[in-house]
């Protein structure tokens, strides 16, 4: 017979294992998420590359900004309406939201900061948003057991060292970011929303 013990131990197990299938459910669903900002950047890219031969008037910030402001808005929209229809929260769940918030707030912050001081290094930033973006990728891979995400990280850690090595930065770099944009963030999050649609169908 069982000691109460090891009925805890394997209640506890049960537990955190029930917690990490609906994460992974959850954070499958979350794409959208991922797509919404794949867009936003993809676009971004290409019009600042576009302003920087003349065919887009303004600075980068009448580009970044309403770029910032039509992510952010629309993944606390987007955020807001899940979360009412799941009330679940688990460890699984703060990983993953975790990790796309960090993102946002270390570029956000980054950005800022460079823009007030006029010390804006588009190498620097550029750098760090790979090295971010990966990191966050990586970790979601762990949380939802796809391994694809583990070449989405990847892919950013490969553009991490491209960009690094450059001794001229151009504006084609615009060019690979808006491609990456596409492939290694929008993509994904279109692989993972279909993934939660097939869940959802199963169930």
């Amino acid at each position: 017979m069982d000691s109460p013990a090891s009925r805890s131990a394997a209640d506890d197990l049960a537990l955190i294992r029930r917690m990490m299938n609906a994460g992974r459910q959850k954070a499958a669903f979350d794409g959208a998420h991922l797509m919404i900002w794949g867009a936003v950047l993809m676009v971004s890219y290409i019009a600042q590359y576009l302003q920087v031969y003349g065919y887009v008037p303004g600075g980068s910030l009448a580009i970044w900004l309403p770029a910032f402001a039509v992510g952010w808005s629309s993944s606390f929209l987007y955020g807001r309406n899940a979360c009412a229809h799941e009330a679940e929260t688990n460890i699984a769940v703060t990983a993953y939201n975790g990790a796309w918030l960090a993102v946002g707030i270390t570029m956000v912050l980054h950005f800022g900061a460079a823009v007030a001081s006029s010390v804006f290094n588009p190498k620097a930033i550029t750098v760090l948003a790979c090295g971010v973006i990966a990191s966050a990728f990586y970790v979601i891979s762990l949380v939802t057991e796809l391994r694809a995400l583990r070449a989405v990280a990847a892919g950013w850690w490969l553009i991490l060292i491209f960009a690094t090595v450059q001794k001229t930065y151009d504006a084609e770099m615009l060019l690979v970011l808006a491609g990456a944009s596409a492939l290694l963030i929008l993509l994904p999050g279109q692989m993972m929303r279909r993934l939660a649609h097939d869940k959802a169908a199963e169930s």
